[in-house]
């Protein structure tokens, strides 16, 4: 009795806001009850402790508190606490639920979905965009972490265009604070942690799925994607990657491989001469970014690039690369 009188005016004492001092002395008042064999006593001490942990807002704690007090009055008969333990009850649940604000509904509910989807498949990998052109930088990282491990063709669902059969509440995947991407499933399962396997480690688990695998990629120029993706429509950023990868050369291929990657095409059809023309409009704004020498998502810029001689982006906008290439020239 003493420690809940202390509780209580500890409690009292701190104001509405209730204070956490108060919870040692429930704890120990409720030991006192249950050593004593006294059910009336314990769920007293019960109804008080889980108020308390209520208004402090651990949720979790005060539905146990509150359960244990409302089962121990039904037992005794005593409808008044039951009652009083239900609205009680009631708060806590509806605090639970504003203090979510759907995280764990958002989550159970993709889960589901996920493993709908991945079921008997060696592997399928959410992220936003493609493979061939992520839409954002850690879609890229996947992306390039599946190359490097040999992998470029498995079932890919892009969570900004996911289709008709996402649950409802899940059409805003792709800008859900309460979900990372991207996830990869193998063997029916999320391979959680997979962008910081070694390559060699991760082509093992995808290759015991039964994932046809290629030879891991050689490293490659990282421009047109994640350094230009912002404020582009995803087949700009592919055109971009191709044009870095094959230059200009060639517009049927470029619009062939273009149309291959299934990323959207422009207005007036994926053609070579609408290309050319798109490329002209293009052009400006990916020179301006690469004088800005921006950090590509490897931690290289241009000049510090390992592969930079690989690629043809430059000389498609007419920028010199650096002092090397003048003085190689």
């Amino acid at each position: 009795d003493v420690r809940l009188v202390l509780a209580e005016a500890l409690w009292q004492q701190a104001g509405a806001g209730g204070t956490d001092e108060a919870l040692p002395h429930y704890e120990a008042a409720a030991a006192m009850a249950v050593k004593s064999g006294d059910a009336f006593r314990e769920g007293m001490v019960a109804l008080g402790h889980g108020f308390a942990l209520s208004r402090l807002g651990r949720t979790e704690e005060a539905r146990q508190r509150l359960e244990r007090a409302r089962a121990l009055a039904e037992a005794d008969g005593n409808a008044g606490v039951v009652q009083f333990a239900d609205g009680l009850l009631a708060e806590v649940k509806s605090s639970a639920a504003a203090a979510d604000d759907g995280k764990e509904t958002t989550q159970a509910t993709w889960r589901h979905f996920a493993e709908a989807i991945v079921a008997e498949k060696p592997a399928v990998i959410f992220l936003r965009g493609s493979l061939a052109a992520p839409l954002d930088e850690a879609s890229l990282q996947g992306a390039r972490h599946l190359r490097a491990a040999g992998c470029t063709k498995l079932e890919v669902v892009d969570v900004c265009n996911p289709g008709d059969g996402v649950p409802d509440g899940l059409q805003a995947i792709s800008n859900s604070a309460h979900l990372a991407f991207p996830q990869l499933f193998v063997a029916g399962v999320e391979l959680r942690g997979w962008l910081d396997l070694p390559a060699e480690r991760l082509r093992n688990e995808l290759g015991e799925a039964g994932v046809a695998l290629g030879d891991p990629a050689e490293k490659e120029p990282c421009h047109g994607t994640g350094a230009f993706a912002e404020g582009l429509e995803p087949w700009e950023v592919a055109l971009v990657e191709l044009v870095s990868q094959k230059g200009t050369e060639d517009w049927a291929s470029l619009a062939e491989a273009l149309r291959f990657r299934g990323v959207g095409e422009p207005a007036g059809g994926c053609t070579a001469d609408v290309l050319d023309t798109e490329w002209k409009r293009l052009a400006p704004l990916v020179k301006d970014k690469l004088q800005s020498q921006p950090e590509m998502p490897c931690g290289h810029s241009c000049s510090t690039c390992p592969t930079r001689h690989d690629c043809q982006l430059h000389d498609a906008v007419g920028d010199v690369r650096d002092i090397e290439d003048l003085v190689g020239g």
